[in-house]
């Protein structure tokens, strides 16, 4: 399953009923493998998505203001190393949060999905970081969508330069101790 890939974007409307979406209208947008690649699929919340097949991904979010917003640097190595930094960490909350961030790093295209066992206990994803071809085993964890919304509002408060809520526990990846 080698593919380049790149994060489809949103659709504008819900695909089921066709009602456009509003600014600032939440909405589900899940994300499927299909013959030719992946297909992103957004649905409002009157319209639930179809269960089969199931969609690899899903996440709320909301359709954004008109004038983008510019994004904060990306800092791939810092990334990158609190990434590796959680390898050895079996702490639900650092299993979870390598998860999101293995994501982040496969949609910057540091990472390559290579093979997604999601029907193993516990679910391993494994990547290749494409610069070393050095194998990344991630473990997918069962993350309900409060908890996601939760793990992606903490990397982009960490991205943007702040710092975890107190139920999160950084590691020393970042130059920081587990203290504080």
């Amino acid at each position: 399953m080698t593919r380049d890939w790149n994060m489809p974007r949103a659709t504008g409307g819900c695909i089921a009923c066709g009602q456009p979406f509003e600014v600032g209208q939440p909405f589900l947008a899940c994300l499927y493998e299909t013959e030719s690649g992946y297909e992103r699929r957004d649905y409002c919340p009157g319209c639930p998505p179809p269960t089969d097949p199931p969609p690899l991904g899903q996440w709320k979010t909301q359709r954004p203001e008109p004038a983008a917003r510019r994004s904060p640097p990306f800092d791939r190595e810092a990334v990158y190393a609190f990434f590796d930094r959680l390898e050895d960490s079996d702490r639900p909350e650092h299993v979870q949060f390598r998860f999101v961030l293995a994501l982040l790093l496969w949609r910057k295209k540091v990472l390559k999905l290579e093979h997604a066992a999601d029907d193993a206990t516990p679910a391993v994803w494994e990547f290749r970081e494409p610069r070393t071809d050095r194998r990344r085993r991630v473990l997918r964890p069962d993350l309900a969508d409060d908890e996601l919304e939760r793990l992606s509002g903490q990397l982009e408060a960490l991205l943007a330069g702040g710092t975890a809520t107190a139920d999160f526990v950084v590691p020393d990846a970042l130059g920081e101790n587990e203290n504080g």
